[in-house]
């Protein structure tokens, strides 16, 4: 038995795990019981998990197939991350259309959850920039699937959470861009129906938006606004630097007490009501993924989202 846990940490499942690591290869025998695909653990709650049967980690199945530089379609193994990607593809001018708030997450994982980003408004979600994939079914058998092709397959596998079979590779779009910056934007905003304002003002202008809202108090907080730069030789940007949470803290930690002082610091931490910047790639999209395993400070007990 192995633990593979979600990302909250909660619930607590020991699985047994089948890894595979070839994409030619058949599915391993489960003994008569379900498999479910498990990408990089990213997930809440047990939608990754499957504690009655076994599971199939992609790891593995890390490689890149091909790239078209004309059309930006990358075909790669499911297992690869979307960290992979932008490392490799970014400094020569590509970047996924649409990125959750990790880039630690499985292209894989990617279209079973069929994730979307801070330009929903925009381009829809990951599966809109699918292309095509492969199906290992649970019978053996492999189907091509795209829109014209096994079409039904191919809608029931984006954001069917692993359950119509394994991705084994998968075609995806990139899109072209000339830096890896973004010209950012942050406003302090007071309650909800100023949230609102800023919401439909941005979303003509700006690709990428979001917002963090105080819950603890009115709706009070911060809205974030984005373009990619467009400038062909932009000033270089350092990365935020990695950090890394050593332990699980104390149960006790997360309280009503430790969440308002905590809201508090954040909200202040912007001392103008609008802050313009040009930010890195990683600290406009993937602010957590400066701190690695940031999810220890759940604690063991976890956290439901």
């Amino acid at each position: 038995m192995s633990h593979y846990r979600s990302w909250g940490n909660f619930p607590n499942i020991s699985n047994n795990a089948l890894p595979i690591f070839w994409r030619n290869e058949s599915l391993p025998n489960s003994k008569d019981k379900t498999i479910l695909a498990y990408g990089n653990g990213r997930s809440y709650g047990d939608s990754c998990l499957n504690s009655d049967g076994f599971i199939l980690p992609t790891s593995g199945l890390n490689r890149f197939i091909s790239f078209d530089s004309e059309t930006g379609a990358l075909r790669c193994e499911s297992g690869v991350l979307l960290a992979d990607i932008i490392k490799h593809f970014a400094p020569l001018g590509w970047f996924p259309i649409v990125v959750p708030g990790t880039k630690f997450v499985s292209i894989g994982g990617a279209i079973a959850n069929d994730i979307h980003s801070k330009n929903h408004h925009r381009v829809g979600t990951f599966g809109n920039h699918v292309s095509c994939f492969e199906l290992l079914r649970s019978d053996g058998t492999r189907h091509l699937c795209s829109e014209n092709q096994n079409s039904e397959l191919f809608k029931a596998t984006i954001g069917g959470l692993g359950l119509t079979g394994l991705i084994t590779w998968a075609e995806i779009k990139l899109r072209k861009i000339k830096n890896q910056l973004i010209d950012t934007e942050t406003i302090k905003f007071s309650n909800l129906s100023q949230f609102f304002s800023l919401s439909k003002e941005s979303s003509q202008s700006f690709e990428y938006t979001l917002a963090w809202i105080d819950c603890m108090t009115s709706g009070r907080g911060h809205f974030i606004r984005g373009n990619h730069n467009q400038e062909r030789q932009a000033e270089k940007i350092n990365k935020f630097t990695t950090l890394s949470i050593p332990f699980y803290f104390p149960s006790f930690f997360l309280n009503k007490l430790s969440m308002k002082l905590i809201s508090e610091l954040y909200y202040q931490r912007q001392f103008t009501g609008t802050k313009k910047q040009v930010s890195h790639y990683d600290s406009f999209f993937f602010p957590l993924d400066g701190i690695l395993e940031w999810n220890k400070i759940y604690g063991k007990r976890g956290f439901f989202q």
